[in-house]
């Protein structure tokens, strides 16, 4: 839970403490965490708005993954399109052929976490130099070649990288700046305890919970945390020319924290 943002926590304990508070109250354990765990997240509900965001930044990698995604998607049309053309000749077929598979393979790697568009930025770095023969062989619509046109298409994923690596040091330092990070390490150490101690009275002899109420409890909880450390690792990959990221504090997605975005986190 070490990833968790304030953010995630908030939305954690509203799940535990509210969707969840029936369940919460079977084992013994969760009576006993259960005034702690509101205390707690009263203290957070009470943070102003601005310290708990999950997104800065949004607007802006919004519009780099509209222009990451619209060159994509031209890309992957303008290829199809000269694939199925009866008259060009067969090597600028092939072309554009062997550029759709390196760069757009499927339409919906345009619909990936902010993260993994920005990885596959870093991993088409080497094919737009090893194709670059091939890509200016196969002209666009007003004039140029495919070569410019992935070449924009790599450019706006190591874009949506730079944002990702300034969001994830806006997090760390907002927290740090709201003076939310002592609260957000008592929380997760809170949820930690509690957990730990649910686990005990599941595993003791004779106890009624069910094998799978810890999951249950805090499946919402997993799947934050997984999320912000998904989000953590596609940032860690260093772009050409720039340092390794910084983890986010997650991401969500992004993610990453959960971090909300449009049609791509998922990340977050």
């Amino acid at each position: 839970m070490r990833n968790l943002t304030i953010g995630d926590l908030k939305l954690a304990l509203r799940d535990l403490l509210d969707e969840r508070a029936e369940e919460l109250r079977l084992s013994a354990t969760g009576r006993l965490y259960e005034p702690r765990l509101r205390a707690r997240q009263k203290e957070i509900e009470a943070l102003p708005e601005a310290a708990g965001t999950q997104a800065p930044l949004a607007r802006e990698l919004s519009e780099a993954d509209v222009r990451h995604d619209g060159i994509g998607a031209a890309i992957f049309f303008l290829c199809k399109a000269v694939e199925a053309h009866p008259s060009l000749a067969p090597e600028v077929k092939a072309a554009a052929a062997g550029a759709q598979q390196a760069f757009v393979p499927r339409l919906d790697v345009l619909r990936a976490p902010y993260a993994d568009e920005a990885s596959a930025a870093l991993d088409n770095r080497p094919e737009l130099t090893r194709l670059k023969a091939e890509l200016k062989a196969v002209a666009t619509p007003g004039g140029g070649s495919l070569h410019e046109w992935v070449k924009a298409f790599v450019s706006a994923g190591d874009e949506i990288d730079k944002l990702l690596r300034r969001r994830a040091t806006l997090l760390a330092t907002g927290e740090n700046a709201a003076a939310t990070g002592p609260l957000r390490g008592a929380v997760v150490g809170l949820l930690g305890r509690f957990r730990e101690a649910l686990r005990d009275e599941i595993q003791e002899e004779g106890s009624r919970l069910p094998a799978d109420h810890e999951a249950r409890l805090f499946a919402y909880v997993d799947k934050l945390n997984a999320d912000r450390e998904r989000g953590a690792r596609g940032r860690a990959a260093p772009t050409v020319g720039g340092p390794a990221a910084p983890g986010e504090p997650e991401a969500p997605g992004e993610p990453a924290p959960a971090e909300p975005v449009a049609v791509n986190d998922s990340d977050l």
